[in-house]
Parts: C-alpha cells; structure tokens; sequence
C-alpha cells in the first residue's frame, strides 16, 4: 500500500502524471484521426455513412486530414501564440469535438472534408503545443518521460482504432471517436493549470507562483529548493522576454541559431528515415512469404511494437539520455532500412534465389520501428521543449512541426514513383543514407539535457551563469 505521507510528499509529481495522462488523451485522437481513412474508405464506398462517395471524392478526405495539419501554423498560428499553454489544448478538444461531430453526422461528402481538415487543425494544435506545456511544468527527473509518454499515444490511438474499428460499425466509430474528444475537454479542464513559465511571461508573478506550487513536489524540507527554482525560473523568463517573440529570433542570436539547427535537422531526419513510407506501404512492399511471416499480420505486429517500444522510450530518455538513445535509435533505423534494400537489391539486380531470404525485409521492418520507437519519435518533440527560450519555444515547435510534415510529405510522395523508376532497393537505401546523416548528425552536436531544470538548460546555452550556489553535476560537466 502507498502510505498517505508519501502521497502527501509526492504531490508535484503526481499532479504532474495526472495532467499528462489528461492532455495524452489529444494525442490519442491524433492517432485516430490518422487511422480513420483507411478505416472508413470502404464503409463509405459501401454507402454506410447514408451518402454516395466516390474515388475522387475519397482521395480528396483522405487528404484534408494532413492539409489541416499543415496549414494550421499559417492560417491561425498568429491566433494561437496569444493564448495560453492550457487555453490552447481545450481548445483542441474542443476543435476535436466539432470535426467528429461533422463526421458522425455527415450529410455529404463535403461534411466529411470539413470535418478532417478540422480535425488536422485541431491535430497541428497539440503537436505543437502539447510538448511545451509538458516541458515548462514537469520536474526535471521525469520531463522527458512524460513528454515521451504523451508522443506514445499516438501510436495507442492507431492501436486502437485498428482493433476496435474491426469489430464495431462506421457509426459506432466515430461515436466513439466523439466521446473520447469529450473525455479529453473535461480530464484537461478539471485537472490541469496554466503553466508558471505562461503565467510570468503575462507579468502575472502571483498567479505564476500558485502555478508553480501546484506542480511542484511541496514537501516541508523542499520549500528553500522550491524557492531558489521559482527565483530562476522568474529570472530565466525576465531574461528571455527581453528579446523579440518572432521567427526571426530563432537565428538572431548564437543559442537559438544552435536550437533551431538541432531541432530542425532531427525533426527533418525523423521525416527522411522512411516511417511513413513503412507504416503506409509496408504490406505492398513486403513479399508475400508462405512461411513464418506474412505482410498484414507483420505491419499489425509493426504498430503493436511502435507502441510498445515508444512507452519503454519513456522509460529510458531520463535514465538513459537524449543524446545516447537518439545515436542508437538512428543507428538501428540505418541497419533496418539497410536490410530491407540488401534483400531488395538481390532479387532486383542480381541472379540470387531470394525465396529463401524472403524473411530478410520481415526483420529489417520490424528491427527498423524497434529503433524508431525507443526515441526518433519523441526527441524533436522533446529538444523543443527543452532546448528553446520561453519566448520563442511556441515559434520552434511550429518549425518542428513543419519540418517532420514536409519530410514525412515529401518521402511518402516520391515512394511509388521512386520504386518505379529506380527499384526499392534504391529508396531504401536513400533512407538509410538519411539515418546514418542523423546518427553522426547527433553524436557530433547534440548535448545532453538528462536531469537539467529549463533554468539549466538555458545558462547552457547563452553561457550565463545560475544563482543556484550548487549546480547539479551535469552543468558542470557541460560547463
């Protein structure tokens, strides 16, 4: 049994689960609009949703989902920076709500596009806000899993729309997909404040600090540590406020400039290392194979793994390190790829008999989303709420977003027509040049961040020295 005084001790930190289990449930329906199309295309094509659709029609859904998550940072980013952190993720909800609700009760077509560009809005929201928020009130112990507990239910969200989509009909889906949208308003609206670090760039120090208490650990013999961070953390934003709330301030100064590069390089890498190309044709690509192995059965195990090793991800980023799991991460997403093409490359360009190699891609697949999962998937998400001012962590995190977007856009455009013109062999193998680019990308400027408050992380980066008179170890050694 946990004792109510060790309850009474851990507060912060359970407060601070308890709010990132409640705005995971946005993530969660992120998966699930993602997985929605290939879902509901044939149910439509059916007439099950009490309308006629056609082809054209359903290539133009399935396209509105990924348009709004684009398009959102052009057309309403000026909007959302001026909210706050918490104001921002029900506002989420809320979008959610309003697109699932077109969707259930589509009339047309055109209900249905409208409610997946909606949904993609309300989906670029979160991916962009929801890892700051976890970033500014997470303790420092604990920041990176949680952060990479929250990227973790996107792939739980695609989990289970693919397993329960299978057994309910086209309108219990999407009643379901509603109500958990609900869920989410009321887990974030009962559960969550603002964050301090908001509060203080809005010059409100009073509501800053009761902010602040309520997600930090609030034991007796911790008041005089909670005291000093509050002080840095007032002093870290003050400093950081000073300076311009612009894209431009990405590369005017010398510690952003080393942010964005970081940021925007492995956020581009994540994009370029073949992940939706593997999660989209991966059943079409894989040879059919009368042994052991067979495509769909494979790309289910793919998604069930992509899950599970994202959450043994957030096990290990504050044990481990950023910097060591994103060098191994990329360097076994290098060695999958790499498989995938060797095997290729025998069937395509040489006389090899491959039947008996057929398992080969099998593994490289399934080796490859091992690696993807353990920290790729997280880390630009991560580096953005850690590496970044508080006046510009908003602008980085929309940059991030649209670098994963137009990687992710571009590889999956040119897959067939690549694989036509060139082989598979030869796409694969651009995806493990990329990897192998990421993997000596983050062994040569990355630095480590494991257990460094923001306040920390920032004297890091412009050189400036703390008011803490005992810095944590791992400054120093960075110093």
């Amino acid at each position: 049994m946990i004792s109510s005084a060790w309850i009474s001790e851990n507060k912060g930190y359970l407060r601070q689960i308890l709010v990132c289990c409640s705005v995971s449930i946005l993530p969660f329906g992120f998966g699930q609009f993602a997985t929605w199309p290939s879902l509901a295309i044939e149910q439509l094509l059916e007439g099950d949703a009490g309308f006629s659709v056609d082809q054209s029609e359903i290539s133009i859904i399935a396209s509105t989902w990924s348009l709004g998550l684009c398009l959102l940072p052009i057309l309403f980013g000026f909007m959302l920076v001026r909210q706050g952190r918490r104001r921002n993720l029900l506002i989420t909800a809320v979008v959610y709500i309003v697109a699932w609700a077109l969707i259930l009760f589509a009339r047309s077509p055109l209900w249905l596009m409208a409610g997946n560009f909606i949904g993609g809005l309300g989906s670029s929201i979160q991916l962009i806000i929801g890892p700051i928020f976890i970033a500014e009130i997470a303790d420092k112990y604990i920041r990176g899993a949680l952060i990479s507990f929250y990227i973790a239910a996107i792939p739980l969200g695609q989990a289970f729309m693919c397993s329960v989509g299978i057994y309910v009909t086209y309108f219990q889906l999407n009643l379901i997909a509603l109500v958990i949208s609900t869920i989410a308003f009321f887990c974030i609206l009962a559960t969550a404040v603002e964050s301090p670090s908001w509060k203080l760039m809005k010059q409100k120090e009073s509501e800053a600090e009761s902010c602040f208490n309520y997600y930090w650990n609030t034991r007796n013999a911790d008041r005089t540590e909670a005291t000093v961070a509050l002080v840095e953390l007032k002093e870290t934003v003050e400093l950081e406020m000073r300076s311009q709330c612009s894209y431009s301030e990405l590369v005017r100064t010398p510690s952003n400039v080393r942010a964005t590069i970081i940021v925007a390089a492995i956020s581009l890498f994540q994009g370029a290392s073949g992940i939706l190309v593997i999660l989209d044709y991966g059943s079409t690509t894989l040879p059919k194979y009368e042994g052991f192995w067979a495509p769909h059965p494979t790309m289910a195990a793919v998604s069930i793994l992509y899950f599970f090793l994202s959450l043994v991800s957030a096990g290990l980023v504050d044990r481990l390190g950023r910097k060591p799991l994103t060098i191994l991460s990329n360097a076994g997403d290098a060695l999958g790829t790499a498989i995938v093409a060797v095997f290729f490359a025998l069937e395509r360009r040489t006389e090899w008999d491959t039947t008996n190699l057929q398992w080969l891609p099998y593994v490289g697949m399934l080796l490859f989303i091992a690696s993807y999962g353990s920290a790729m998937s997280a880390m630009p998400h991560v580096l953005v709420g850690e590496l970044f001012a508080a006046n510009v962590r908003y602008h980085a995190s929309v940059l991030s977003v649209i670098a994963i977007a137009g990687g992710l856009a571009f590889f999956n455009y040119t897959y067939l027509g690549g694989c036509r013109l060139l082989g598979t062999d030869v796409m694969f193998f651009i995806y493990t040049l990329c990897s192998i680019a990421a993997t000596i990308f983050s062994w040569l400027f990355m630095f480590e961040t494991k257990n460094l408050s923001l306040a920390e992380i920032q004297a890091i980066m412009t050189g400036r020295k703390m008011t803490s008179n005992d810095p944590p170890q791992e400054l120093n050694d960075l110093r």
